[in-house]
């Protein structure tokens, strides 16, 4: 294993604001590059720490590979070894102040690569690390969704396909009558969601019995609701924001609705999924890190970060922060540059193996395991795939 040297959704910007900003940008590559300086190599990161999504768990995956890349002394780069300087920005879960941090991390702070956030967020970031020509590596967005870009985003994460899988054969054990209301925020990232969810569930044997897309910071659910209770839909998937989820799954207790297996993409997957107690019990979620399952940098993330998060959610959220900064780190270290084209480079010539396991991009996308966990007291453990796996309990929380 080779080491450099060394897992929500928001308001897609409109047409007009893309042009805006990809007119701005104009030749905005010679931004970033070589400083041709001894100084710090930047690298910057625009991502939500507060609003209604808080990623702290992927900054501190961020911030841990930069610690073990400057143990080492740092990158080499035209002969010389220079440490790596991490800048965060927190843009409170707000597109428009991404696009402009991110436009300041380049051309201001001279980052010569970008880290990711989360969702549907880091759809909107591609369209900057295009319009700025500088690379921009992320994780938390499945594979499936990342859109054809211009080639300086680069994904590395779980697919939404594989997910899907995994969903169907656990449900499969759970005696249900097979018939499935699929709920999702109305946005891009949701429709291709639903509709790849939906179409795995009927290769399956399912039947999308009620599907139902709301805006983001819906309070009120009893349609849906009725819905799912009107189509006698006893298996349930829901790909929302976390308040959304929330929202709804408290609305189903009151009024009854008991799905005999359901799971939360995107809300299941937050930590503050333990906040609904009991209630957030035997709900399903998928994962992009196991602590069973013998990926590369498990005893590092347990041993730094274990006290700290007890549930694989928040500690598979570190793993893909160090896994993201890995990538772009071990680029430059390749590059021997910082060069934006450079960089990008050795970005598709990627061959990095780190926390979420080997990397090898094709279209810019690189495919990581996938796990199905079920919450329980808070703590969540993996039921599929079979290795290292527990016994599916009840959806008791909602039964």
């Amino acid at each position: 294993m080779r080491r450099p040297i060394s897992l929500r959704t928001l308001i897609l910007p409109t047409a007009a604001l893309l042009a805006l900003t990809a007119g701005c940008a104009g030749n905005a590559s010679t931004g970033s590059g070589d400083t041709a300086d001894d100084g710090p190599i930047v690298i910057g990161t625009s991502i939500s720490l507060s609003g209604n999504t808080v990623l702290t768990q992927i900054r501190d995956g961020y911030q841990l590979a930069v610690q073990q890349v400057n143990a080492k002394g740092g990158i080499e780069v035209n002969g010389k070894k220079r440490k790596v300087e991490l800048k965060v920005l927190d843009n409170r879960s707000d597109t428009n102040t991404m696009v402009q941090q991110v436009r300041t991390l380049v051309l201001t702070k001279h980052a010569v690569g970008l880290l990711g956030s989360c969702c549907q967020q880091n759809i909107d970031m591609q369209g900057q690390a295009d319009s700025l020509k500088t690379p921009l590596v992320m994780g938390a967005l499945p594979v499936d969704l990342l859109p054809k870009g211009k080639g300086y985003a680069w994904d590395s994460f779980q697919s939404l396909a594989d997910g899907a899988k995994g969903f169907y054969q656990v449900a499969a054990g759970a005696k249900s009558n097979k018939k499935t209301l699929i709920v999702t925020n109305n946005d891009a990232q949701g429709a291709s969601t639903g509709k790849q969810w939906g179409a795995a569930g009927k290769k399956a044997g399912f039947t999308i019995s009620a599907t139902k897309a709301v805006p983001t910071g819906t309070t009120d659910f009893s349609n849906v609701i009725q819905a799912g209770k009107s189509a006698s839909a006893q298996v349930l998937i829901a790909s929302m924001t976390p308040s959304d989820c929330f929202a709804m799954w408290k609305q189903m207790k009151a009024l009854a609705y008991k799905p005999k297996v359901a799971i939360g993409l995107q809300c299941a997957q937050t930590p503050g999924w333990g906040d609904l107690g009991s209630l957030g019990d035997g709900t399903l979620v998928q994962l992009n890190w196991s602590d069973t399952a013998n990926l590369p940098d498990t005893k590092l993330v347990v041993s730094k970060y274990g006290k700290k998060y007890t549930n694989l959610t928040d500690l598979g959220s570190v793993a893909a922060g160090l896994h993201e900064a890995t990538i772009l780190l071990d680029a430059i270290s390749d590059a021997g540059s910082t060069k934006a084209a450079d960089i990008n480079k050795a970005l598709a010539d990627s061959h990095t193996t780190s926390a979420l396991g080997s990397v090898k991009f094709v279209d810019n996308k690189s495919v990581t395991p996938t796990f199905i966990g079920q919450w329980k007291n808070g703590a969540i453990d993996q039921v599929w795939p079979a290795k290292g796996a527990k016994k599916l309990g009840p959806l008791s929380g909602l039964n």
